[in-house]
């Protein structure tokens, strides 16, 4: 019989070993709900806010001239249509696969009632993606909720906090013994600075500085969200782990040799940058912004209390999605994200200048600067018009193709650096509905005809497909 010395002793090695045992590396494609599902009106779902400004307000209209919905997008709610995108995704050779639940589709009210057909939908491709040997990535909340809540005022409604806590309880007690890696919010920069930047300056409403303002609360507000999600997926003893993505765009001045751009840079990077990763982190926010928001706004003083929270209720993991830096000038001081990509000596993409090692130079920073987080790439890719064009059956990318393998390549040296990177995934699988640009831009590994349906995969999709083969064991 074995003495309880060793038994116990015996115990601690099998625990030591399986504590060490490697985690596969992730490699992943990425999109989101209302740019991929369509079927807009399938199973009980209700308006959500994109439904809301794509068919009523023609948001799209703004930035290409016509009106463009997601109301079909590619099909993919279509359970006979995703079927066939997981074998496309089989065949890539990917293991994981980021996506985002439609909160209009799981609460078409916003609050009371849940809607049992969608969460069955949802719980069958869990499982389909699953069988394949693919790891669901779930954005909880991407950019879009019931347009009923609109209405009340969004984020801009004390409530609204509380909205997406019940949500976000829904979704985590129903599917958090399935799913392994959960994400509450995509970029909250994007959506309150930008996206609805836009549609105020084109309503007319508030000046540009009284807006920023404004939007910083709701930003706050997401932010301490997070930290009440995070902590409930934590209460709930759940297996896996529960992040937050962040878009990352290190400023780089316009011209290093001058003083003006490089100040403006510096004040852009923590607006973009800092003004997240800080609280999330650091449990405060930069004393730059700060003291920049007070100029106009002397009533945002978020608490020591809600500070805390925050900052005590950090991220499992950190999503980063980096496309480019934003180059900036001396006069680009305000809040808003500046992509001047005409820098002479790069070749450019629709998405900005193309420079990989600034997501390198990032990654390190997250390492040097915020304790080094689990990381994974959520959103990396890009466009060109002259190449997604349908030649004879094919569609030759080697822009694209050379972009996704230069920033795996500058990716792989961070990790291999010490950045603690456990994934990358590329947006995007298929050419879809692309925001406020609708249809014109093309970033998908696998070309759609929108009329037809069809895919078609791209010249970059082969080469991911190298590249994953050759860094499966990374």
């Amino acid at each position: 019989m074995m003495n309880k010395k060793l038994f116990l002793l015996l115990c601690l090695a099998v625990h030591f070993v399986h504590a060490q045992k490697k985690q596969p590396f992730l490699w992943g494609v990425a999109t989101a709900a209302y740019q991929v599902d369509g079927n807009y009106q399938v199973d009980g779902k209700g308006e959500s806010k994109w439904d809301f400004l794509t068919n009523k307000v023609g948001i799209t209209q703004f930035t290409i001239g016509e009106k463009q919905t997601g109301n079909v997008a590619i099909n993919m709610y279509d359970r006979k249509q995703y079927l066939k995108d997981i074998e496309l995704m089989k065949e890539l050779g990917i293991n994981a696969y980021r996506m985002s639940l439609d909160w209009s589709r799981i609460i078409p009210d916003g609050v009371g009632a849940v809607n049992e057909k969608a969460l069955a939908h949802y719980d069958q491709l869990f499982d389909d993606l699953l069988a394949a040997g693919i790891e669901p990535l779930v954005t909880i909340y991407h950019f879009d909720y019931p347009a009923v809540l609109l209405q009340k005022g969004g984020w801009g409604n004390p409530e609204m906090e509380n909205w997406y806590y019940n949500y976000a309880s829904v979704v985590i007690n129903r599917f958090g013994k399935k799913i392994k890696n959960f994400i509450t919010f995509n970029e909250p920069y994007i959506e309150f600075f930008l996206v609805e930047n836009m549609l105020n300056a084109q309503n007319n409403k508030l000046p540009e500085k009284e807006y920023y303002m404004s939007q910083m609360q709701k930003a706050h507000r997401q932010l301490i969200a997070n930290a009440r999600v995070i902590k409930l997926y934590h209460d709930l003893k759940l297996k896996g782990q529960i992040g937050i993505v962040l878009n990352v765009n290190p400023a780089a001045p316009w011209d290093e040799k001058k003083v003006a751009d490089q100040k403006a840079a510096d004040f852009q990077d923590v607006l973009i940058n800092g003004l997240f990763l800080d609280p999330l982190y650091k449990g405060k926010y930069p004393k730059v912004a700060l003291d920049s928001l007070a100029k106009y706004n002397p009533s945002f003083k978020p608490s020591t209390e809600e500070m805390a929270f925050i900052g005590a209720n950090k991220p499992d993991f950190l999503g980063i999605n980096f496309y480019a830096p934003a180059i900036v000038k001396g006069e680009d001081s305000a809040m808003s994200l500046k992509w001047l990509d005409n820098n002479p000596d790069e070749v450019k993409s629709n998405v900005g200048p193309v420079r990989p090692e600034y997501l390198y130079k990032m990654l390190m920073r997250l390492k040097n600067d915020y304790g080094n987080p689990r990381v994974i790439i959520t959103e990396n890719g890009t466009g060109f018009v002259s190449e997604d064009v349908k030649v004879n059956g094919k569609i030759n990318d080697p822009l694209r193709t050379d972009y996704i393998k230069r920033h795996v390549e500058w990716a792989l040296k961070a990790k291999k650096e010490g950045v603690n990177l456990f994934g990358y995934t590329v947006w995007s699988g298929w050419d879809n509905f692309e925001w406020v640009s609708g249809y014109t831009k093309r970033l998908g590994l696998i070309y759609v005809d929108f009329a037809t349906q069809e895919r078609t995969p791209k010249q970059s999709f082969y080469e991911y497909q190298k590249i994953i083969k050759e860094n499966r064991s990374f």
